[in-house]
């Protein structure tokens, strides 16, 4: 190879990795802020924390998460049941969030964890069931389901168009709503 051939291929690969390195910074700085796929390795979400991503961690900074069922909803106060019996009584207001929904929404004996600071409810999720087992004992839109384990759990199948029939293997996911009954919002056939 002459040094001139040389010379043209180090010149060819140095304008190549800086135009590419200027796409590669075009394509992940957007007008936005950074691109989707640059959100999903970075804390923050698209744009960064407070704009649409993950919670801002200073405004979590020295909260704590309560897990329990509701026990009452009123304007700008709910009470929750903790799983070891003691209630919380949380204020909310119009920055109090629920995933997936409206505070006024929530009905007594709905599990959820709410992230609390000072007294306050910032953020509140329904906890969402998720178990797999055989279906048993179909009844309309009632069933039992027999987990590996043995555990059996009552379903409420009434948001489900496709009834599972007896025998057949499922993995379902929903909500509880009176602490032993799961209401099914996504039923997955699994193979047997």
């Amino acid at each position: 190879m002459s040094k001139k051939s040389a010379w043209a291929g180090a010149i060819v690969a140095a304008v190549g990795l800086t135009v590419g390195g200027i796409a590669v910074a075009t394509a992940a700085e957007g007008p936005d802020g950074p691109a989707a796929a640059f959100a999903e390795r970075h804390p923050g979400g698209p744009g960064g924390p407070g704009k649409g991503g993950r919670p801002d961690k200073a405004k979590l900074k020295d909260s704590t998460l309560v897990v329990g069922r509701v026990k009452s909803v009123e304007t700008g106060k709910l009470t929750i049941t903790k799983d070891d019996g003691s209630e919380v009584s949380l204020t909310t207001d119009s920055a109090t969030k629920l995933r997936g929904g409206d505070i006024a929404g929530l009905k007594a004996d709905q599990r959820v964890t709410v992230r609390v600071k000072d007294g306050k409810a910032l953020n509140v999720a329904l906890a969402k069931a998720q178990v797999r087992g055989t279906v048993k004992d179909v009844n309309g839109n009632n069933a039992t389901l027999v987990q590996v384990d043995g555990l059996q759990t009552a379903l409420d199948l009434s948001s489900v168009s496709e009834k599972p029939k007896n025998g057949d293997l499922v993995a379902v996911t929903g909500t509880v709503s009176d602490g032993k009954t799961v209401k099914v919002d996504q039923l997955r056939q699994l193979p047997k």
